[in-house]
């Protein structure tokens, strides 16, 4: 019996972290001298059975109110301010079955019981800690401008919990929640708030009491989801009645809502009363319980606790205009670390951080503790640690299919010392069992700057490609491209390229960079028998089968509200969904190191996600290009397709490789889930938690004459010149119990000829598999 358990233990742990490329949002402020609250159990008085009309409901005069005077509670109103903020931000698993927990703690076990047993746990469960980031800020601003200097920062993980951005992440993708907005990001999906002026739609609002305090009424608003399905709360706010500002609000999500992974998300915010009588934040606590199984509140599974505090506000007190334009730049790991006697100063540090500092340095030596940790990071990273300073991996991308070299197995290896690595080095090699060939590629980077921040790189590759497969690549070192191992119909049609890139990356901004690198090529088909890729040089008639060339690029690459993470030669970005513009110009040099061609190529590409509420979210995507000049078939741009059974984004799955073939085109995307808005309205169906979502597609391009004349490959040009589209609806969130990371949708395509002697099929089904919530 221990042994199961402990494999369901283990289990549980490695996927939670896997997949936890969560997000919540954030902000506020703990214990203080001069007011302390404890914090307050969510309480849930009872559903009304029917809503009430906005006419005969108290609580709605009182909702108007809060509109109507919630500019004047926003901090980011007020001509100028500042204030100190304290953060802290706790990970670790609860609900661990005792008998477990003294198997993989040994002698630390004690420890961590007692703190169970303060904590007001079951005595058979008990939470074990393994990471903590604390942060001390100064906040300075004047409207909407606003300054943060990091006064103090301080890590404590379990071993090497962390590295290669796998708690890290986790951590770093809490941002700020502000209640008086209409809707609320967490994780990727959007709540509407109890506070929002849609609110009365979907929530059931009751005036349950009022106190009198401090010479003022406070009124206690209960609220409700109408659908307990929805992205929700369900909760209480106080709100203070001359200036119709909220003291306190608590809201959590309700068991039945639609989220996989996710047991329950709670959000507590304190307000306390400026001289002004306007109130500003001063206490935030954030916490997220996930699960794989079910949400039983018994379930093993892991938290993140977020505790923010903010204290000493100064208003109305103005520096110099340029005061706020200095910005202090994080440019590495352990910059601002404080000592054990700095953070004992701290007004905003609480009991609760001291404990599980304690715990967590306790436990840094045990070795089961230890084993487990390393684990983690393999399936967090998918690289898995030789020796000091080198990794192999990634795991994801082992095995693929392909009718040129059969089964390919690959293996990679990283060199590895820190997520914080100045430079990294990247190698792999892949072998084929029906070609019976080695390929390669090995990438260097190095961080050559902190601020401005430029990395350069270089690449050297000898590998088969699917050129058809993609367009607009932002990167020119080695191809980041998606393995296969089920694949329909035949694919052939590779190309075997040798490239050296060098590379300079320089960031204006966090997310704003410019891209420019040299690479020099050679390109031929990996199999001339099944697929040529011969042309002739114009006017001439002399057939070519390999093609050399030499480019400049020139990218630039704006990303709006992304999380970066990271401050080494390599970088992660948080999953929140953001908007993307890229604009790549390619100049091709005939002469140059023996290159074929002179040409120029333009490339544009924008996607955006609109939150729609509780609607749902749309993804937009737009990408257009052209090449000015005459080039065979390795140069041009044929439209992306997906031969794999498996969901590729920007690609259409009812073409195969090299259907259409362009020199200028312009594809489209546009992607909506319903988070369930849909499914979750009709009965029966709304107790399998599934999702609907649908999407279109579209592609239109035209390919020159001179093109076509220069071209004796084996594929026959034809372009979309009358617009090809694919279109359809699928169901996600397909699983079991709260673990429901597969999608299917269903493809429908516009009416086309044949093509090469065959008609593609009119309708496929494809299958993705997407861990999210």
């Amino acid at each position: 019996m221990i042994k199961k358990y402990k494999i369901s233990f283990l289990f549980t742990f490695l996927v939670l972290f896997f997949h936890a490329q969560t997000k919540i949002k954030e902000t506020g402020n703990d214990d203080r001298k001069t007011k302390q609250k404890d914090l307050q159990e969510i309480k849930i008085t009872g559903k009304p059975r029917k809503s009430l009309s906005k006419k005969d409901n108290p609580a709605y005069k009182v909702l108007q109110g809060i509109w109507k005077n919630k500019e004047r509670n926003n901090i980011q109103s007020l001509d100028y301010y500042d204030y100190r903020r304290y953060t802290s931000v706790n990970i670790g698993i609860n609900n661990v079955d005792s008998v477990i927990a003294k198997k993989i703690l040994g002698n630390d076990y004690a420890a961590l019981r007692k703190a169970s047993i303060e904590g007001d746990q079951s005595e058979e469960k008990i939470t074990i800690p393994i990471f903590l980031n604390e942060l001390s800020e100064r906040i300075y601003g004047h409207k909407n401008e606003e300054k943060t200097d990091i006064e103090g920062e301080r890590k404590s993980g379990l071993n090497e919990v962390g590295r290669g951005f796998g708690v890290e992440r986790f951590s770093q993708t809490f941002t700020t929640i502000n209640p008086y907005e209409d809707d609320i990001q967490i994780l990727d999906k959007t709540f509407v708030s109890p506070l929002s002026t849609r609110g009365y739609g979907v929530y059931n609002y009751i005036l349950k009491d009022s106190i009198t305090e401090a010479d003022q009424k406070i009124y206690i608003i209960h609220f409700f989801p109408k659908n307990p399905e929805d992205l929700l709360f369900q909760g209480h706010f106080n709100v203070a009645d001359k200036a119709f500002a909220i003291t306190e609000i608590l809201m959590k999500t309700t068991k039945q809502i639609n989220m996989s992974l996710v047991r329950d998300l709670s959000i507590e915010k304190y307000y306390s009363e400026t001289n002004d009588g306007i109130y500003l934040p001063e206490k935030s606590i954030y916490e997220g319980n996930f699960t794989l199984i079910s949400k039983r509140k018994d379930e093993m599974g892991a938290y993140v606790k977020k505790e923010v505090n903010e204290y000493e506000y100064q208003l109305n007190q103005p520096k110099e205009a340029s005061f706020y334009k200095e910005k202090t730049v994080q440019t590495r790991s352990g910059q601002f670390e404080k000592n054990d006697e700095y953070w004992q100063k701290s007004l905003g540090l609480s009991k609760n951080t001291q404990e599980t500092l304690q715990l967590i340095r306790g436990l840094k030596s045990n070795a089961r503790v230890h084993g487990i940790t390393s684990v983690v990071n393999v399936f967090s990273t998918g690289y898995l640690d030789l020796f000091k300073g080198l990794q192999a991996g990634s795991i994801w991308n082992t095995v693929s299919n392909n009718d040129v070299e059969g089964l390919r197995l690959r293996m990679g290896f990283r060199t590895f010392i820190t997520e914080d690595d100045k430079f990294r080095l990247t190698f792999y090699g892949a072998y084929g069992n029906r070609d019976h060939k080695f390929k390669y590629g090995a990438e260097g980077i190095y961080l050559l700057s902190s601020q401005p921040r430029i990395v350069i790189g270089a690449s050297h590759l000898r590998d088969n490609l699917q050129l058809s497969g993609k367009l607009l690549d932002p990167n020119d070192l080695l191809p980041r491209n998606k393995t296969s191992f089920i694949t329909r119909g035949k694919n052939y049609d590779l190309s075997n390229v040798m490239r050296n890139t060098v590379n300079v990356d320089l960031a204006f901004d966090k997310n704003l960079h410019l891209n420019i690198s040299g690479v020099h090529q050679q390109i031929q088909s990996a199999d001339p028998h099944a697929f040529s890729m011969d042309y002739v040089l114009p006017n001439t008639s002399e057939i070519h089968n390999k093609l050399t060339d030499f480019t400049t690029n020139v990218t630039l690459i704006y990303t709006p509200g992304r999380n970066v993470y990271g401050y080494g030669a390599e970088q992660k970005f948080g999953k929140l969904p953001y908007t993307t513009i890229l604009l790549k110009y390619t100049k091709g040099y005939k002469g140059i190191l023996n290159s074929d061609f002179d040409y120029n190529k333009l490339q544009f590409s924008v996607e955006k996600n609109f939150f729609l509420s509780n609607f749902g979210r749309l993804t937009a995507s737009v990408e257009m290009g052209k090449t000015f000049n005459t080039v065979p078939i390795s140069l041009l741009s044929p439209v992306p397709a997906n031969q794999s059974i498996s969901v590729v984004s920007k690609t259409f799955s009812l073409l195969n490789y090299y259907n259409f073939v362009t020199d200028s085109y312009i594809m489209g995307n546009l992607e909506h889930h319903f988070n369930g808005f849909i499914l979750n309205r009709i009965p029966l169906l709304n107790k399998l938690k599934l999702r609907s979502f649908i999407f279109y597609r579209f592609a239109y391009g035209s390919i020159s004459q001179n093109n076509i004349d220069i071209n004796r490959s084996s594929i026959i040009y034809a372009a979309p010149n009358k617009m090809y589209s694919e279109y359809g609806f699928g169901i996600e969130n397909i699983g079991y119990g709260n673990l429901r990371p597969f999608r299917v949708d269903f493809i429908w395509r516009s009416k086309i000829g044949e093509v090469f002697g065959i008609t593609p099929p009119n309708f496929g089904v494809r299958f993705g598999f997407s861990p999210g919530f």
